[in-house]
């Protein structure tokens, strides 16, 4: 009986090399995307702290301008 209980108390865990660099690479992960969340909301969160200034107004950089293409070409 004696010997059931060192069996369950007796544990060695370790981290090989493969899990500590598994380990590393999950928090870079998370900070790049934490920075890149920030980048692509950073209108978002400066207008949450701007929110007696005037609001800036918005331009999205992926909008097609439709402008006639003769006018364009003369």
């Amino acid at each position: 009986m004696n010997q059931l209980f060192n069996i369950l108390s007796a544990q060695r865990e370790y981290l090989d090399p493969g899990s500590g660099s598994m380990i590393i690479q999950m928090v870079i992960a998370a900070v790049l995307g934490l920075g890149v969340a920030i980048r692509v909301f950073w209108k978002n969160i400066k207008g949450f702290f701007n929110r007696n200034k005037q609001a800036e107004i918005e331009l999205d950089p992926t909008a097609i301008d439709e402008t006639d293409e003769s006018e364009t070409r003369e």
